[in-house]
């Protein structure tokens, strides 16, 4: 394997070569194979309890390290989460307030819709933390495909 930019010969497993210090960049070998993740830095290593705690804080990886495209995506991830979860928690009580109306015998079925609501989040939640946490860069479930935060 020779060097792009000044053609010297290096090793197969080079990330650098070594006269002029460029990075060797490998080409996958089946383009039709599944995309392949970034590779995790040791900024994102660093930073894995910032971007755990973007799931509760989001503005944390905006604030801590803010040109880390990894961080950006999980602090997108824990703002949409909040939006959500604000959106989902206001529809509830929305419904609570009119089947309350339609009859007051269904007080004992109004607060089934709040516990579920909050379990959904705090799953959504944890599916977040636990991806931070392996350094994968997976999207949450029906709402993760959102992009806020670029």
């Amino acid at each position: 394997m020779n060097c792009t930019n000044c053609g010297k010969e290096i090793a197969n497993y080079a990330k650098f070569c070594d006269g002029c210090g460029t990075p060797i960049v490998t080409q996958q070998v089946n383009p039709q194979a599944a995309p392949v993740q970034a590779p995790v830095t040791n900024d994102d290593q660093e930073n894995k309890v910032i971007f755990i705690l973007s799931y509760l804080l989001f503005f944390l990886p905006l604030v801590s390290c803010p040109n880390s495209k990894t961080g950006r995506f999980h602090a997108n991830q824990g703002l949409l989460l909040l939006i959500t979860a604000v959106a989902g928690s206001i529809a509830v009580a929305i419904l609570s307030t009119i089947l309350f109306s339609i009859s007051w015998r269904l007080w004992t079925i109004i607060p089934l819709f709040s516990w579920a609501w909050g379990i959904a989040v705090i799953v959504l939640v944890v599916m977040g933390m636990i991806n931070a946490n392996k350094g994968e860069q997976k999207p949450l479930p029906i709402i993760g495909k959102f992009t806020l935060i670029k």
